[in-house]
C-alpha cells in the first residue's frame, strides 16, 4: 500500500512536489507573487516623483517669468501715460491749445456769488475737504459698566 501513495521512481528521474508551492504547467516562472509587482511600482513611482516635481517647478518658473515680462510692460505703458498726462496738463500746453482755438485772456472778468448752500454731502474728493475733528468718545470704564448693570437707585 505504501509503493502506491508514494511518486514513481521511474517517471523522469524526479519527483514531482504535491501542492501549489510546485511549478504550474502553464507558467514556466513559478506562482506570481504580487507583493514583488507592487514593490516594483512604488520604487517606480518613487523616482518619478521627483522628475514630475522639477518640471512642475520649471512650469511654474515660466509662468511667473511671463508674469513678470507683461508686469513690467504694464508698469511702462502706465508710465508712458503718466507722462502724456503731465504733458497734457501742463499750463504751457493749454495756453498754446487756447491761442490755437481762438480764445483769448479775459480783459473784464464776471464775479457771481453764490449765496445757496451747496450739496449736503460734498461732491469733492476727501483730500479737497476741510479735515474734521473726530470726536472719539472714551470708553466706559469696567466699574462705571458694572454699577449701570446692578439695580441700583438713582
Amino acid at each position: 500500500m505504501a509503493a502506491i501513495q508514494g511518486p514513481l521512481a521511474g517517471a523522469r528521474g524526479r519527483a514531482r512536489p504535491a501542492g501549489r508551492a510546485g511549478l504550474r504547467v502553464g507558467n514556466p516562472f513559478g506562482q506570481f507573487n504580487w507583493w514583488v509587482l507592487a514593490g516594483i511600482a512604488i520604487v517606480g513611482l518613487a523616482a518619478l516623483l521627483p522628475v514630475i516635481q522639477s518640471s512642475m517647478v520649471t512650469s511654474e518658473g515660466f509662468s511667473m517669468q511671463r508674469s513678470q515680462e507683461q508686469e513690467a510692460t504694464l508698469n511702462g505703458q502706465i508710465s508712458i501715460l503718466e507722462s502724456d498726462i503731465g504733458r497734457m496738463t501742463s499750463l504751457d500746453r493749454i495756453d498754446q491749445r487756447a491761442q490755437e482755438l481762438g480764445l483769448q485772456p479775459s480783459t473784464d472778468p464776471d464775479f457771481i456769488h453764490v449765496t445757496v448752500p451747496g450739496p449736503a454731502p460734498a461732491k469733492l474728493p476727501a483730500s479737497y475737504l476741510p479735515a474734521q475733528a473726530s470726536a472719539q468718545q472714551q470708553p466706559e470704564s469696567w466699574w462705571q459698566s458694572l454699577f449701570d448693570w446692578l439695580p441700583l437707585p438713582n
